[in-house]
Parts: structure tokens; sequence; C-alpha cells
């Protein structure tokens, strides 16, 4: 990986070279950034003009455009049946886009357009491709503008991103160059699509022996959520921010290997005979993520496949909704005057200060100093994976007022998520309610790069999924 630009921007703020090694283990910043967001899901198996189709209502239809064959007016016209926010399109890794292709964004104003280029100098198509979108008709004013956004897979604005590996040891040959943050820039990228995929080759992981967190689920579940958090604190202002995720992607990572799936697929098994039983993430776990995702400056998410061995569509639609629309944070969303608590990749726990990877555990929230009627409203989600029980100590100041919680309120078992909601009063949050949240103790499992169809072949059938993966 290219290091990039020699300084980063970490809350908006300037870092020097010497204080990047750390990012991982600093305090980016504890609240005051004000959200706008889409609220848009994505999935990419599923396509509007072939199937298969979205399951839940709240997903964004995009179709793929392609150029062989050639489907643009096909495209363009059911694009034109779309609310302006819904009209996406999705460009493959085979696909590099001609008249036909192009034509739907002289056409159509397409809000997002999701590329994926990884081989055959990605760089340089990607920034064709993007080029040539500023300059169409319809399409193009709203891009120069950011009122329309464009960005490709894994292509994001970290410099030296601590998350992944020193070495990305990766069979699948998808992950071993991964694009420069400068490339991000330079490209004219103005949507940040990085890859959140527990489990992959370019995350640090206790299975391959380069991470400090204390379990292997409590890995999956922290760095994905450090990487989101370091792509919000570096990116530009008018930009979206719409990660790929999964609640498990084993694709191309040897460490992650312990055993051949039932289709044949290098697998990972979550159980007794493994030493690894209560290790997958449950799909409880999913839905926290994807919460936390939001309350960090997720515009939205872009899911692939479940990747855990009879783990449907349906299923994973389902989760990763129910961790969007996540109500505690979605009424002060909703409500006016939202911003996030913290995007800090470091907490305190028991005392001490410790990274999100190497304690297990994250907090994350989203406040308003207007909502309740005027006294300001604070939605805190508190996640331990650790095997053993934590109590946080949160920021002296959050919104500017003081979080006021027992010991026992902040206090989570191993293995769980809990809310904590809170009123204002002066420079006060005083406690509503704790309450557990996303209960989901199944974390045995198969892992697996895509769904297999043991336990699920006749709904994946029924959905038409049994089909090649997507690229990584």
């Amino acid at each position: 990986m290219s290091q990039g630009a020699r300084t980063m921007h970490v809350g908006r703020r300037r870092v020097s070279k010497g204080l990047k090694a750390l990012i991982g283990a600093i305090a980016l910043t504890c609240g005051g950034h004000a959200m706008a967001q889409d609220g848009t899901l994505f999935d990419w198996g599923t396509d509007p003009l072939t199937g298969p189709s979205i399951i839940i209502p709240s997903f964004t239809p995009a179709p793929f455009l392609r150029e062989v064959p050639p489907n643009g007016p096909a495209v363009t016209g059911f694009l034109a049946t779309q609310t302006p926010v819904n009209k996406a399109v999705k460009v493959e890794n085979n696909q590099t886009l001609g008249a036909s292709g192009l034509g739907v964004f002289n056409a159509q104003n397409v809000k997002h357009t999701f590329v994926d280029y990884e081989t055959a100098s990605p760089f340089a198509r990607f920034t064709t491709l993007r080029n040539q979108v500023a300059v169409s008709a319809a399409t193009g004013p709203a891009l120069v503008a950011n009122q329309s956004f464009i960005g490709n897979f894994n292509l994001y604005p970290v410099p030296n991103d601590p998350t992944r590996p020193a070495v990305v040891v990766d069979t699948g040959g998808h992950y071993n160059v991964p694009f420069a943050a400068s490339d991000y820039f330079a490209s004219g990228a103005n949507m940040a699509n990085e890859s959140l995929y527990p489990g992959s080759p370019d995350f640090r992981s206790v299975p391959q022996g380069n991470s400090t967190a204390p379990n292997i689920r409590s890995g999956l579940f922290t760095l994905p959520i450090v990487r989101a958090s370091l792509t919000t604190a570096n990116l530009p202002s008018g930009h979206q921010h719409i990660p790929y995720v999964s609640r498990f992607n084993n694709f191309g990572n040897p460490g992650f290997t312990n055993g051949t799936g039932p289709n044949g697929q290098p697998a990972f098994f979550f159980d007794a005979s493994h030493g690894t039983a209560g290790q997958l993430l449950s799909r409880g776990d999913f839905s926290a993520m994807i919460a936390h995702y939001r309350a960090r400056g997720v515009n939205g998410v872009h899911i692939l496949d479940g990747g855990v061995a009879g783990y449907d569509k349906a299923q994973q639609e389902t989760d990763a909704n129910n961790g969007w629309h996540f109500a505690p944070f979605e009424n002060i969303f909703n409500g006016g005057g939202a911003k996030i608590a913290s995007i800090d990749t470091v907490v305190n726990v028991d005392g001490q200060q410790r990274t999100l990877e190497n304690s297990g555990v994250v907090f994350s929230g989203v406040y308003s100093l207007t909502q309740d009627g005027g006294n300001g409203h604070l939605a805190l989600l508190l996640s331990n994976l650790d095997n053993v029980s934590h109590t946080l100590d949160f920021p002296n100041k959050l919104g500017g007022k003081t979080v006021v919680a027992s010991s026992a309120d902040r206090t989570v078992l191993a293995g769980s998520h809990k809310l904590l909601e809170f009123t204002g009063s002066g420079t006060q949050w005083n406690l509503l309610n704790a309450t557990p949240v996303f209960v989901d103790s199944v974390r045995d499992g198969v892992g697996v790069p895509e769904p297999t169809m043991v336990g699920g072949l006749a709904v994946l059938a029924c959905f038409g999924l049994v089909r090649r993966r997507k690229t990584v």
C-alpha cells in the first residue's frame, strides 16, 4: 500500500506524521459532528432488471449498468421510475462503459454510482469513468456540486490504515494492492466505499496472530468500526460515506480457514470441536455493528453476501435494516439537530484508556441539544464482545454536558449490547433508562466467503442467489 499523504486529517484537524502510527489508539473527537444522512441501504446481490430483487423495502434498487451486453436504455427507463434519491447504479469489474452505459448519466441524474474496478489498472479505469460522468449532461453538474456521488470498492481516504496487517496474505489476490488514500483524492471520487468485511485478509485478526483483540469475535467486531471511524474523520466535507459490509467474509484469507465447507469452500468453523465456540458474530452483533456505523458518520451501507452458512438474503437485509433503523438513534436523527457523540477509537474501560480493539468494547451515540422540549436527548449504544464484563467511563463532556450514570448502568456484560438514553438538564445528561439490546447469543456456525446451500438451498433458490460471488 502506498504511504499516501504525508499528513492526515483527524476530526478535520491536521495531525503530524509522527502521530499517524498512533492513530488507532487516540481519541479522534468527542462529538459535535452535525449529521446529514440519506439513510440509504443497498444490496450488491440484487438487480431490479434481472433479479433477484430486494426483499426489505428500505433498500434502494440499483441495477447493474453494463456495456456487454449493453443495457443503457433499460437502466435509463428504470431510473425514470425512481425518486431522485433512489437513482443508483452499479458497475462491475468486467464492465468498461461506452456509449450505451454513459448515456444513462446524460439522461438521468444518478444519485449514487457504485463502481467495482479492482483489476487491470483500477485507479486509471475509475478515474476515467469519474471524469466521463462529471461532464455528462444530467449527472455531471450534480456530481461536481457533491449532490450526486461516485466511488469505487475499497477506495477510501485513510493513510496507513492501522486496521490492516503489515503484509496482506490474500490467496484470492484482491487485497494485496489496495488503493492508497491519495488515490481517493486524485481520482475525483466523492463517496468513500471502504470494505468492512469481518474475516477478510485486509483486517488484522486473532487467527492471523496480528491482532490485540481479547478474542476472535471482538476483533471481528471492533476493527471494522475503527476503519469506518477513521474514514469519517478523513472524509472531506460534502462527500458521502457508504461502505460495503457483511457479517463475515473470509474470501482469500488462509488465516480464517480451519476446514472445508459443505460446498467445497474454505470455511471457518465456529464451534467447540475447533476451539472457537461462541466466536462468530451473531445476527444481533451484525445489527449492532450497523447501528455503530451510522452513529459514526456513515451515510448508508452496501451489503454483500452474509458469509455464514444458512444465513439467507432475507435475514441479512433484515438484520442490516434493524441496525440502521435502530429506533433510539433513528428518532434523534429524525428529530432535528442531530450530532455524533463520538468517533473515538479509544475507550475508558475499568479505569484505563484502551483501544477499541484490545478492549473489545465500543460505545457510539447520537444526541440533539434541541429535542426533549429544548433539554436535549442523548442515546448511547455500548457493546462488549470480550469474554468478561467491563465498566465504561465516558468523556468529560458529550455535547457540552456531563454524562451522569451509575457504575452498574455503565457496566456491560460479556458478549452483550446495552442502550443508555438520557435527557438533558442544565450541564448534565441524566439517565432515563438502561436496556439490553440486540440480544442474540447464537455465535456458533460456519463462516464462508459466500452463502452455502447448507440449510438454505430452497430459500436461496427462491431468490435466485445460487450464483457466483462478487469479486472482492
